[in-house]
């Protein structure tokens, strides 16, 4: 069963069966709604079959409330028996004491991609089964670029502007690039060396932002962008880049989106929309670069009631066939190594800088970069698509201060 949370209350209640003898299982996740079943339906229909006294009451709670509602319940001790969790929350409650030791004495430990692994695991620690890697880049109307005479996406600087100004004199809007997100994604991919400088160094406040060379580059190559009249800075300001800005490449009214991969199954239900999910085009390689996003998982609170029943849910997650439904519907990387490739063959360009090794984990999901400098990222992108000649240290020095305050 599949419930969606209406408010903290809701949540809070627990679930009171009658005589029955079945375990219900108490899942939350902000996966498994309409809107992004994630393949937890089909999931949960198989695991009950396979485990016939088990119930799943599976509860989606968006990602935004996760951190109000569920702490309450880990406090009291009356926890769900399995939660969704991303890095951020398993390095809070598990340093709370909060969550339990899955162990890495197992199989599916022991095949976790090393990168993964190394963020995930806290003290010699496991507390959650990671389920996805996720990538982040930009989507590409392949049909409105053949239109403007290109055959493939770009993948460098160059490439882009020059696709910019090609699909400008076609009359095709180019590119959204809204305050926030897509932003965020194009100057992390042109300020992050991947043969350079750890972004960790950044996030601990060893490297300033503002005497930085490359971030001030990244930010210079906007105003680049806004002269190869990729886009009008000013309006991409105020565009919803959840709602909006998918919303205009779904209808085909521009080409080029930096979103993740998450959209992909949505971008696919519309009839005649031909595109490619690509790297993010960067100035430091030739190949684009692949942003890859450690995604959520799985982590069992330390005062679940059902515990063993938690423990068949996170290993029916660990077979691959299982795990390969849930990746498919997400547009996803499986954050373990071997086993059937998932991506769709649209994908391909983002798969292959990927391969070519032409890639980062996002700092913001390895904690190498403080969760509030996010927000700031967010805050002061669109500040400078607003005001795009103020000086970069007008920006810059904004997340020296978000690292800082958070030290």
């Amino acid at each position: 069963m599949i419930r969606t949370l209406l408010g903290a209350t809701a949540l809070a209640m627990a679930w009171c069966g009658g005589a029955s003898a079945q375990t219900v299982l108490d899942v939350v996740a902000w996966k498994g709604n309409e809107a992004e079943p994630a393949g937890l339906p089909e999931l949960i229909e198989k695991f009950e079959a396979e485990n016939p006294d088990i119930d799943v009451d599976l509860t989606y709670v968006a990602r935004k409330d996760v951190d109000k509602v569920i702490p309450p319940r880990l406090q009291s001790g009356n926890p769900p028996d399995v939660t969704m969790v991303d890095s951020s929350l398993v390095d809070l409650w598990g340093g709370a004491g909060f969550l339990s030791d899955l162990g890495t004495d197992s199989a599916w430990y022991a095949s976790m991609v090393p990168a993964v692994s190394e963020v995930m695991t806290r003290d010699g620690q496991i507390m959650v089964f990671p389920l996805e890697v996720i990538g982040m880049g930009n989507f590409v109307n392949m049909d409105l670029l053949a239109e403007a005479g290109i055959d493939e996406a770009p993948l460098t600087l160059e490439e882009l502007k020059t696709a910019c100004g090609a699909l400008a004199d076609a009359g095709i809007s180019p590119m959204i690039f809204a305050g926030g997100f897509p932003a965020m994604l194009y100057v992390g991919a042109n300020g992050i060396d991947p043969a350079g400088i750890s972004a960790a160094e950044y996030g601990s406040g060893e490297r300033s932002f503002v005497d930085d060379e490359n971030f001030n580059a990244s930010l210079d190559s906007v105003r680049e962008l806004v002269e190869a009249r990729c886009f009008d800075p000013e309006l991409q300001a105020g565009l919803d880049p959840w709602a909006t800005a998918p919303q205009e490449f779904r209808s085909g009214n521009v080409a080029i989106l930096p979103q993740g991969a998450w959209n992909i199954g949505n971008f696919s239900d519309v009839e005649g929309l031909n595109y490619q999910f690509a790297p993010m085009p960067s100035r430091f390689t030739e190949d684009g670069l692949a942003l890859d996003l450690v995604g959520p998982g799985w982590a069992i609170p330390r005062d679940a009631a059902n515990q063993e029943a938690a423990r068949k849910w996170v290993e029916f997650f660990a077979e691959e066939e299982n795990l390969n439904v849930f990746l498919e519907a997400e547009g996803a990387y499986s954050p373990y190594t071997g086993g059937k490739a998932t991506m769709p063959e649209l994908a391909a360009p983002y798969t292959e800088a990927r391969e070519k090794g032409s890639l980062i984990l996002w700092p913001f999901s390895t904690l190498e970069f403080p969760k509030p400098l996010q927000s700031e990222w967010e805050d002061s992108l669109t500040g400078f698509l607003l005001d795009i000649e103020a000086p970069n240290e007008d920006t810059l020095q904004r997340w020296d201060d978000a690292v800082e305050d958070s030290l």
